[in-house]
């Protein structure tokens, strides 16, 4: 389903500053700042995190970025097509775009847009320690910098075990 009213989306991983698909954005961010997510554990998948809903003692770090309104809906096509979710057949999708409850740095609560991965996926990856993408993958930017350049899509990335 596509979103029924515009909303930031607190994104983790490779979509933040600085990560190998901040590009994804263009020049259509209205707005930024840093964020929380307190519902979910943060997994490395080798060159991408995946964020599963769960009970968490520690929160996932990353931004709330709000798109400019009149790029609203052509940021959400980008974005849903880089995390492999068809709005016609979430089912089926390898995220989930989910509305979610972040904190941001005031301690203000906000509704957000944030893709969801499946538990079944993760079953076998490490935790991200301290939720914390950007921190973790600090030394190795170079590395996931080349991998990204030759996707587009983490689409059929992941096998169900």
């Amino acid at each position: 389903m596509q979103p029924t009213e515009p909303r930031p989306f607190f994104v983790y991983g490779t979509l933040l500053p600085d990560q190998p698909n901040f590009f994804v954005w263009g020049e259509d961010i209205a707005h930024m700042e840093p964020a929380t997510f307190d519902g979910g554990r943060l997994y490395d998948m080798g060159f991408y995190p995946m964020l599963v809903a769960a009970e968490a003692d520690t929160a996932v770090h990353g931004q709330l970025i709000t798109p400019h309104p009149a790029q609203y809906e052509a940021v959400c096509q980008r974005l849903d097509e880089l995390e492999g979710y068809d709005p016609e057949q979430p089912e089926s999708s390898e995220y989930q775009r989910k509305q979610v409850e972040v904190v941001v740095g005031n301690g203000r609560s906000q509704s957000a847009w944030v893709y969801l991965g499946q538990p079944e996926w993760v079953a076998d990856k490490p935790e991200v320690p301290g939720g914390s993408w950007a921190a973790y993958v600090a030394e190795s930017q170079i590395e996931l910098q080349a991998w990204w350049d030759a996707i587009r899509s983490v689409t059929g990335r992941h096998n169900k075990q």
